[in-house]
């Protein structure tokens, strides 16, 4: 079976994604094209370079909060992601889309215009990282003339750009909303982004040929790195549970 595969964002999430990769890889199934939003936009960035599930997992059991989260010194943006652009660039040895595997699309806003753009060439590490900045908890990418933030503002489940391809779309979102207790400044601006992302993720489902929301993530933070495990056995568990009848819409 050949399909594209759209990821959307979701912080740690998206160790579910790989789940999913992994039990896609064991079914023999071929992905022929890739987009994501965020951390889909990573992992789809792997998964476009040639990378198997379990390189993609042990990355991301190496990232060290430190790596993440580090202090952004004159910028609008609390922290900056360019010791995660090193630590890509250290596994990731391309710098143009032209040279990954297979076609990858990485969906980014324009800070500038509030629009998405789902970009296909140029320094396809940049752009991953320009789809991951969740302002204002990150500091804007600027690439070129161009400012970037978060991928998810404006299309956390990018369908859209695979659609001119025969191969049927499979779509998984990691954002679940689930009740909680919103009792600080930082429960609720994730909480606030969480519905903003998943509101623009809808429209997505109208235009994929599957859809497949991990629910066993929902209790997940956005960046716990204990749970890695957790959301990569939630991903792995419910598309094999599910793939009776994702994979007949599939065919």
């Amino acid at each position: 079976m050949k399909i594209t595969l759209s990821l959307s964002g979701g912080g740690l999430r998206g160790a579910a994604h790989v789940g999913v990769i992994k039990f896609l890889e064991e079914q023999g199934v071929e992905v022929t094209a890739v987009a994501g939003s965020s951390a889909g936009a990573i992992v789809g960035l792997f998964l476009a370079y040639g990378l198997k599930s379990k390189d993609m997992l042990e990355f991301l059991n190496n990232l060290e909060k430190k790596e993440l989260f580090v202090w952004a010194s004159d910028s609008v943006g609390i922290f900056s992601m360019k010791k995660l652009e090193n630590k890509l660039r250290g596994i990731i040895e391309i710098d143009d889309y032209r040279n990954l595997k297979i076609p990858l699309y990485t969906c980014v806003t324009d800070i500038d215009t509030g629009e998405k753009c789902y970009i296909k060439e140029g320094d396809p590490i940049e752009y991953t990282i320009a789809s991951s900045t969740i302002t204002p908890l990150f500091e804007a990418k600027k690439i070129g003339k161009n400012t970037y933030i978060d991928g998810g503002f404006s299309d956390n489940l990018p369908v859209k750009p695979l659609k001119i391809y025969d191969e049927k779309n499979l779509a998984i979102n990691i954002n679940p909303l689930r009740g909680e207790d919103l009792d600080s400044f930082k429960s609720l601006l994730i909480r606030s982004i969480l519905i903003m992302i998943r509101s623009n993720s809808m429209p997505s489902k109208k235009l994929t040929d599957a859809y497949l929301e991990i629910k066993g993530v929902s209790h997940m933070h956005l960046f716990n790195f204990s749970e890695i495990d957790m959301a990569y056995k939630a991903g792995y568990d419910e598309i094999k549970a599910n793939w009776g009848e994702l994979s007949k819409k599939l065919l």
